[in-house]
């Protein structure tokens, strides 16, 4: 091979191209972490929380009802990373690694629901996403989230393709797990996957069986059922744990991943206030505001009298203010969720230096990732309802949706969204090289073999 033809055929690999990006993109997230913004010098509000309950937890203390007011995965690792006289400096060298393996999950995800060329396009524009850089910088718990939901997403959808039925079982079993230790980390996570598997479950009993010959009900959800009860099983151990944990530490009251459902109804329900202060004898007192206020310039500051850590009254104060304010409930839902896609900027980046690019990455997902996907709807449309119920994209929006449906019921502000702008990435990638089009005209893989199955996505 001449020199020019080897450098012909290096110019017109696009894995190297990728490798190269992606590089890159380490590149960046070690300057950034460790010499620009170091996740041990800037601790405070939710990232003083996290690591003030690390310590505690590694010195053993007992936990009460305000200790488990976030899911308690993070605060463990962070404690785990501690043992031993190391303090945070650990956590920072493994966070810096999860963060550096964000781009490949997500092109793991986007191989996995549309194919090689949107994972691989997938990869180049999460390595320089700017949301997923910065929020690998500080001690919370987005891109641990990030790494694991997206994991598990990409097992979802790769056992739906794949024919034997010990396949399906272990990619299943790994999605669980994947999933048990995102719930850990962010609650949201699991109605996430509970309305994925709604919609596949919808997807499988709408598609057209092979031949036309008719397939009963109950043997179009065989796979899905055997998915659904092996991820089940699989995240049920860790789930179980943390279960037993936060209903110990919350007095006797049943929760799995925090206490402060309804608290956060309350907060996106009670009027354009800027914070409540939750106030109960005997209970630790909190003040708490969402960004999404701050940025509204609400200005009135409420005080209720009980624990922000009782559900139930935060629950019937919530209600009780709605049923006197029916039509301004539904306007803060509406500003929930578009505070949550088109707010001004991330919490907590507008506080800090970088708040230029957290910015301009508002910009680029509106125009890079909203826009696209917006566009894949469309078409979606345009092709009808059926079809579009059983397409391959109407179950990567699924966790989009659950996370409206979770914003507009509590609060919404962009930092909830970022984790699920990997869903935004694999569809607007999937638009971009055509694997979109051909994956939602192939039909509904994986459901048995009387049904229509997806042809493999090409390379």
């Amino acid at each position: 091979m001449t020199s020019s033809g080897w450098r012909r055929g290096l110019a017109g690999n696009p894995l190297l191209w990728v490798l190269l990006v992606y590089a890159c993109g380490i590149g960046v997230r070690l300057l950034y972490t460790l010499a620009i913004q170091r996740p041990d010098h800037l601790i405070y509000s939710d990232m003083g929380l996290y690591v003030g309950l690390a310590r505690r937890i590694a010195a053993r203390v007992p936990l009460g009802p305000s200790d488990v007011t976030h899911p308690l995965g993070y605060a463990e690792f962070l404690a785990f990373m501690m043992t031993e006289g190391y303090g945070l400096a650990r956590a920072v060298g493994v966070q810096l690694v999860v963060t550096c393996l964000v781009p490949l999950a997500i092109g793991l995800l986007g191989a996995a629901a549309y194919g090689r060329r949107t994972g691989l396009l997938a990869i180049v524009f999460s390595s320089l996403y700017f949301p997923f850089i910065e929020y690998g910088a500080l001690f919370l718990s987005e891109v641990h989230f990030v790494f694991w939901m997206t994991l598990a997403f990409a097992g979802f959808f790769a056992a739906r393709r794949v024919e034997r039925r010990a396949a399906v079982i272990g990619l299943s079993a790994a999605a669980g797990f994947a999933l048990s230790i995102a719930t850990s980390l962010k609650s949201v996570a699991l109605p996430a996957a509970m309305l994925f598997f709604f919609a596949d479950g919808v997807a499988l009993l709408l598609a057209n069986p092979a031949g036309g010959s008719p397939v009963r009900w109950v043997d179009r959800l065989k796979r899905w059922l055997l998915r659904g009860v092996v991820v089940a099983v699989a995240a049920a151990p860790l789930l179980g744990a943390l279960a037993r944990v936060c209903t110990h530490a919350n007095d006797g009251r049943f929760c799995v991943t925090g206490n402060k459902m309804g608290s956060d109804f309350l907060l996106g329900h009670y009027g354009r206030v800027a914070d409540i202060e939750w106030r109960s004898e005997g209970h630790d007192q909190f003040r708490f505001g969402s960004p999404g206020a701050l940025l509204r310039h609400y200005e009135e500051h409420a005080t209720v009298p009980f624990s922000m850590t009782d559900s139930d009254r935060n629950k019937a104060e919530a209600w009780r203010w709605i049923g006197k304010h029916p039509g301004e409930a539904i306007v803060l839902s509406l500003d929930h969720v578009y505070d949550t896609f088109f707010g001004a900027s991330a919490w907590p980046t507008f506080n800090s230096g970088s708040w230029p690019y957290a910015n301009l990455s508002q910009y680029a997902f509106i125009i890079f990732l909203f826009i696209p996907t917006v566009l894949a709807c469309a078409r979606l449309a345009k092709r009808g309802l059926r079809p579009a119920l059983t397409s391959q994209t109407m179950l990567a929006l699924a966790p989009i949706a659950a996370l409206t449906i979770i914003v507009a019921i509590a609060t919404g502000e962009v930092r909830y969204r970022i984790p699920f702008d990997v869903f935004f990435i694999v569809i607007a990638c999937a638009y971009v090289v055509g694997d979109l089009a051909r994956a939602d005209a192939s039909g509904v893989p994986g459901a048995s073999s009387t049904e229509t199955r997806a042809a493999r996505p090409r390379s």
